[in-house]
């Protein structure tokens, strides 16, 4: 269970828990099943879910001229790139060990010092921006 804040926007609270609960499941699959196909949809999704949140984020972030927006897009480049390039290996070599270590280490440490700092100082910024 990965203990996280809740930030000043709605829409970005639901989708951090999404992104924990498909994190979540992938790692239980991996425990468990090793079901290899319900694996790979799930990392798809968790993919798919991340470019859109962050989509989002972005969006919104351009749209207040948030300071350190070139930052904050930076490190969503750089995460973007290193969850495809985990997933492309986990499809071609297979090796559960090596993703449940990434996704339980490196992506649980990263996504709540992400949220704890990024997305909290984003997401104040954000609604104070906006009218009441």
């Amino acid at each position: 269970m990965l203990n996280y804040p809740q930030v000043a926007l709605d829409f970005m609270n639901h989708d951090h828990a999404e992104f924990v609960a498909l994190r979540d499941e992938s790692l239980g699959l991996l425990s468990s099943s090793g079901n290899v196909a319900a694996v790979d949809g799930l990392l798809d999704e968790l993919l798919d879910h991340t470019r859109l949140h962050f989509g989002e984020e972005e969006r919104l972030m351009r749209e207040v001229n948030f300071p350190p927006f070139p930052v904050h897009k930076g490190e969503h480049d750089t995460v973007l790139k290193d969850i495809a390039t985990h997933v492309a290996n986990w499809k071609q070599d297979r090796d559960a060990n090596v993703l449940r270590a990434w996704l339980d280490k490196d992506v649980g440490d990263w996504f709540v010092n992400h949220v704890s700092t990024m997305d909290f100082v984003t997401a104040r910024f954000i609604a104070a921006q906006r009218p009441q």
